[in-house]
């Protein structure tokens, strides 16, 4: 069946040959897709190098290559992601979803959109499965290929803790939440000190979303951190209980786990190789569609 479908093309390119330019007429077969003057004219009228229009048609050929993987993997924007995205356009324009969507152009936005948001799906779906990390001599590399004035060092640091906010004051109405607070922070140090895991007692106790991890936090920045608490971070040892104290509207009990610093401008260096290496390794994957497709470029049309 495919077979027949490209050969009624290419006679139908054939017999078009006296319609050059036409707006509907093929300039290329793409597997059973066809790529018309009409998609690519705004794109070609910008040059009269025939390498820059080649070049044109052939983005139009990966394009419809992407579209077409998507369809067979069933590749569908969610709901609420083109929401989002309309809402974008529209505030952008200065304009609430209704007016927008009161355009006789909505249908075109909500297509372009869609397709937009499916192909980025698709090149996520491709790069998960792609498991590319830096080597060691790329990191290097970017290190020596940098000045030391470059450099933006940023303090971090790893800490457990248990943290409480509210209590029940039921067997106590005479003091205050702060005050019970305060004694059940104390007794849950003595019991630390005793041998008590903090991890076990962050479990029980603690009302920070970091209790699921025994109370152990990712890397923190010390230079966003409330002033009571990076006072408490630069006093402590490593391991070392903090005192009970408040920040806010709760109280905490920490200690301090791990400190480092990073190099932001190495950071930045390194999210850029491997975002280079994110692009490298999708064409390459772009290319391999092309390689196995069926494709026919009438370059005497341009």
């Amino acid at each position: 069946m495919i077979t027949k479908i490209k050969s009624f093309l290419a006679a139908t390119v054939f017999i078009s040959f006296n319609a050059f330019c036409a707006p509907n007429s093929i300039i290329a077969i793409v597997n059973d897709d066809i790529v018309t003057y009409s998609a690519v004219a705004e794109a070609l009228s910008k040059t009269d190098k025939k390498s820059e229009k080649i070049k044109h048609i052939d983005n139009q050929i990966s394009r419809l290559l992407q579209l077409q993987k998507i369809k067979e993997l069933e590749i569908k924007p969610k709901l609420k992601a083109l929401n989002n995205a309309l809402s974008n356009v529209a505030s952008q324009n200065s304009l609430t979803l209704a007016q927008l969507q009161s355009l006789k152009q909505y249908d075109a936005i909500v297509a372009q959109i869609t397709e937009q948001l499916a192909l980025s799906s698709l090149k996520r779906f491709v790069l998960d499965n792609a498991n590319l990390v830096l080597t060691q001599k790329e990191i290097d590399e970017a290190v020596l290929s940098q000045s030391p004035m470059q450099r933006q060092l940023q303090a971090q640091v790893k800490i457990a803790q248990i943290a409480i906010s509210s209590i029940d004051t039921a067997d106590n109405p005479t003091e205050s939440q702060d005050s019970l607070i305060q004694k059940l922070l104390y007794r849950l140090t003595d019991q630390i000190k005793q041998g008590q895991s903090f991890s076990d007692l962050a479990k029980l106790h603690s009302q920070d979303p970091s209790y699921k991890n025994g109370g152990e936090s990712g890397w923190l920045i010390v230079e966003k951190l409330p002033d009571v608490f990076k006072k408490q971070i630069e006093q402590l040892k490593p391991a070392e209980l903090s005192t009970p104290f408040k920040v806010g509207g709760g109280w905490w009990l920490i200690k301090v786990l791990d400190r480092r610093e990073i190099d932001l401008s190495l950071e930045q260096t390194k999210a850029k190789l491997i975002s280079k290496k994110k692009d490298q390794y999708y064409n390459n994957w772009v290319q391999k569609l092309k390689d196995k497709a069926y494709i026919e470029i009438f370059d005497h049309k341009l």
